[in-house]
C-alpha cells in the first residue's frame, strides 16, 4: 500500500507528523551547546560533564539507530514510531528537571535514545506512504524543514536561555510531540511489517558493546589526544567487536541487523556516500566557527551568520534534489550534488589559507548546493531498494553510516588540524614569548583551537604578535583538514560514478 491507496489529506499529515519528529531530533542535536555555560553555572558541571551533555545525546543517537530500524521491521513502525516520541518528549521533561551532572547526562542519553528509535520509522512510514515517483519530493520535505532548525539551533537556544532560561530548550520539545502523536492517530500511516524473527543475543552482544566503544573512542580522542590509552582502548575494542559483528550477522538466519542489505551495491553506495557527506560537514561546521572567530575576528553571533551561506542553498536546493531524484533517478543529483559537493570543500580549504572570506562563502553556497542535491536523494534511494518490509533496517543502516561518518569527521579532521597546529606551535611560539610564559601560551592557544569561550577570549585580547601568530596557524591548520574533508567528497562522487546506475525512481520497488 502507498500513495495511491492512501488518502491525499491523510498522507499529507503523516509527512507533517513525521517531519515534527525529525525537527525535535536535529534541533536537540545543536540547540544544547549555546545554553552549556548557563547550565554550567546553574548544575555545577565540570568542563567535561558539561562536554558530555553534548556526547552522550550524539554517541547514543549513533550507537542504536540501527537497533531502532530493527525494532520498526520487527514490531511496526507506528508503534515504534509512538514510543519513540513518547520516550523523547519524557527524558526532555527530566532533562528540564535536572539538578545535577548525573542527572542532566544520564537523560540526554536516553534522548539520543528516543531519537535512534524514531528517526529509521519516522523515514520509512514517509516512503510507505507515498508512491515511487513522489518519495523524492516527500523526502525533501522531511529533511529539508528540520535543517533549518538544525541551523537555527543556536539562535534558539540562546534566545530561549536568555528570556526563559536552559530548561525551555527541553520543554519546547513537549508540544511538538504531543502535535506529532495528534497527526500520526489522524492519519493512521501506512503499515508495513515484517516477518518475526528469532533472537541473536550474541549480535546484539557484539553491537552494543563495539559501536559505542569505537564511537566513544573517536569522540574522545579530539578531547583527550590519540596517545591516551582510554581512547586506544575503547577504539580498539570497537575495531575488533564491529568486524565480528558483521561477520556474525552475515551467517546469522535471523540477524539482528540485516547487513546482507550491503551486498546490494547501489545501497553500499548510498550509505558510503552518506557516511562521507557527513564526514566533511561536520568538520567545515566544527571548526569553521572556531576559524571565523579566530582568523577573521568575529563574535559568536557573527561567526553563526557567517556560517549561512552553507545552510541557504542546502534548504533550497533539496527539494530540486527529491524531484529531480523522481524523474530521472539516483545518478544525475548524486554525480553533480557530489562534484559541487567536492569543489566547494576545496574553496573553502584555499579560502582558510588565503584568509578571505567572500571566496569561503562562495565555497559554502557551493558546498551546500551540492549537500543539497544529494543527501535527500540517497536515503530515500537505499529505502526504496530494500522493499518495503526491510525500509526500517535500510534506513537505520544508512544513518548509521551517516551517524558514524560524522564522528570519523571529528576524529579524522580534527587530528590533522590540530597535528597541524600543534607543530606549527612548537615551531612559532618560542621566538615570540618568553620561556616563562611559553606553556601557558601554548595551552591557551590549544584551548582556543577547541572552541573553548574564555580561551577565544584570552587569545582575541593577547599580544598583537602573539594573536597574528595564532590567526595564521589557524588558517594553515584549518585548510589542512579541510582539504581532507574534500578528499572525502571525492571519494562520495568516485562511488557515485562507479556504483550507481541510471534509472528513473519509479522502477524501483513500492
Amino acid at each position: 500500500m502507498h500513495a495511491s491507496e492512501h488518502g491525499a489529506p491523510r498522507k499529507w499529515l503523516t509527512l507533517l507528523a513525521m517531519t515534527g519528529s525529525l525537527c525535535m531530533i536535529l534541533l536537540d542535536t545543536t540547540v544544547v551547546g549555546v545554553a552549556l555555560p548557563t547550565m554550567q553555572a546553574d548544575l555545577g558541571l565540570s568542563q567535561v560533564q558539561a562536554q558530555w551533555v553534548v556526547n552522550a545525546y550524539v554517541l547514543a543517537l549513533a550507537s542504536l539507530v540501527a537497533l531502532g530500524g530493527r525494532a520498526a521491521d520487527t514490531f511496526g513502525r507506528v508503534p515504534v514510531f509512538v514510543t519513540g516520541v513518547t520516550l523523547f518528549a519524557a527524558s526532555s521533561a527530566a532533562c528540564a528537571l535536572s539538578g545535577g551532572a548525573a542527572e542532566i547526562i544520564g537523560w540526554r542519553a536516553l534522548q539520543g535514545a528516543a531519537a535512534a528509535i524514531m528517526q529509521p520509522a519516522s523515514a520509512s512510514l514517509v516512503v510507505n506512504t507515498f508512491a515511487p515517483g513522489e518519495r523524492g519530493k516527500a523526502m525533501a520535505v522531511y529533511a529539508g524543514i528540520p535543517m533549518l532548525f538544525l541551523a537555527a539551533g543556536p539562535a534558539i537556544g540562546g534566545a530561549v536561555t536568555q528570556w526563559a532560561g536552559w530548561s525551555w530548550n527541553f520543554w519546547l520539545n513537549l508540544p511538538v510531540a504531543a502535535l506529532s502523536l495528534a497527526l500520526t492517530a489522524v492519519a493512521r500511516p501506512v503499515e508495513a511489517r515484517s516477518p518475526r524473527r528469532g533472537p541473536d543475543p550474541l549480535g546484539a552482544v557484539l553491537l552494543l558493546a563495539g559501536l559505542p566503544a569505537f564511537i566513544f573512542g573517536l569522540m574522545e580522542g579530539s578531547e583527550r589526544g590519540w596517545t591516551d590509552m582510554t581512547v586506544w582502548l575503547a577504539t580498539g575494542i570497537g575495531a575488533l567487536l564491529l568486524p565480528a559483528f558483521l561477520w556474525w550477522e552475515w551467517r546469522h538466519p535471523s540477524p539482528l541487523l540485516a547487513v546482507r542489505l550491503l551486498a546490494d551495491r547501489v545501497i553500499l553506495a548510498d550509505c558510503v556516500i552518506l557516511g562521507s557527506m557527513q564526514f566533511a560537514l561536520v568538520g567545515l561546521v566544527i571548526f569553521g566557527s572556531v576559524y571565523l572567530q579566530v582568523v577573521m575576528g568575529m563574535d559568536p553571533l557573527r561567526a553563526g551568520v557567517a556560517m549561512l551561506p552553507l545552510l541557504l542553498p542546502l534548504l533550497l536546493v533539496v527539494h530540486v534534489g527529491g524531484r529531480l531524484y523522481d524523474r530521472r533517478g539516483l545518478r544525475l543529483p548524486a554525480l553533480v550534488g557530489t562534484s559541487l559537493a567536492t569543489l566547494g570543500m576545496a574553496l573553502q580549504a584555499v579560502s582558510a589559507s588565503l584568509q578571505h572570506y567572500p571566496l569561503m562563502a562562495l565555497g559554502m553556497m557551493t558546498l551546500g548546493t551540492g549537500v543539497g542535491l544529494v543527501m535527500s536523494p540517497t536515503n530515500v534511494d537505499a529505502m526504496s531498494r530494500a522493499g518495503a518490509a526491510q525500509r526500517g533496517q535500510a534506513s537505520g543502516l544508512s544513518q548509521t553510516f551517516r551517524q558514524v561518518g560524522g564522528c570519523l569527521g571529528v576524529a579524522v579532521v580534527g587530528a590533522v588540524i590540530m597535528g597541524v597546529f600543534v607543530r606549527g606551535v612548537q615551531r612559532e611560539l618560542p621566538g615570540l614569548v618568553s620561556r616563562t610564559e611559553l606553556q601557558a601560551v601554548q595551552a591557551s592557544m590549544l584551548e582556543a583551537m577547541r572552541g573553548r569561550r574564555q580561551a577565544l577570549d584570552s587569545m582575541r585580547a593577547g599580544e598583537p604578535a602573539v594573536r597574528a601568530a595564532h590567526a595564521q596557524l589557524v588558517s594553515g591548520a584549518v585548510a589542512a583538514g579541510w582539504w581532507t574533508a574534500a578528499a572525502a567528497m571525492g571519494l562520495a562522487w568516485l562511488v557515485a560514478w562507479r556504483a550507481v546506475p541510471a534509472g528513473p525512481a519509479s522502477t524501483l520497488r513500492t
